[in-house]
């Protein structure tokens, strides 16, 4: 008998392999996306302590409530909830506390999670002396002066985002190996 030169068929993936890939990718991708990042609005970015001010946000998650906060070196002063409408838009009137210290800040919009979803920077500066009553003790205490160095200061992201985003990028280089390792089409 005589037997020819046979080569074996090379292993191709089914397509239901490359198919659930690719759903798999979509599906991390979308869960990654849990927020719309949303706009907030001011009509003067410079806060005065002890003033209220308007504020407008726009492109947020539909029907969903909003924390919002300034975050600055001495740490997060809440302002308030506010729910976004049927749309993902807001209107609101937000009191700056009297107490609140003169320096950069930034407001920022925080979803139910604890996501943060917009930020502003915005700088606060003291109430007028004549509306601060004066505390026991504190007559001759100095205020550190405000620089020009950069505020830096922590987002916060939900465990949720960020293992999809890792499965995401994983699950893409899954199927770009996949997709590399697949022998030619063309040849002997």
């Amino acid at each position: 008998m005589r037997f020819k030169n046979q080569r074996a068929s090379p292993v191709r993936p089914p397509r239901q392999v490359a198919a659930a890939l690719g759903l798999a990718l979509v599906v991390a991708t979308s869960l990654a996306a849990v927020h719309e990042e949303g706009v907030l609005k001011l009509a003067s970015r410079a806060l005065v302590a002890g003033d209220s001010l308007p504020l407008k946000g726009e492109k947020f998650t539909r029907s969903s409530p909003l924390t919002l906060a300034l975050v600055g070196m001495a740490g997060r002063v809440s302002l308030g909830t506010v729910r976004s409408d049927s749309v993902g838009a807001f209107t609101a009137s937000v009191l700056v506390p009297r107490d609140a210290s003169a320096g950069s800040y930034r407001l920022v919009a925080i979803a139910e999670d604890g996501d943060e979803v917009a930020s502003l920077d915005v700088t606060v500066s003291a109430a007028a002396a004549a509306d601060l009553a004066p505390m026991p003790g504190h007559e001759r205490m100095e205020m550190e002066e405000p620089t020009g160095e950069p505020l830096v200061l922590d987002r916060a992201r939900s465990p949720l985002v960020t293992w999809s985003v890792v499965t995401g990028i994983g699950l893409a280089l899954i199927g770009g190996v996949v997709l590399l390792r697949r022998p030619g089409s063309g040849g002997h």
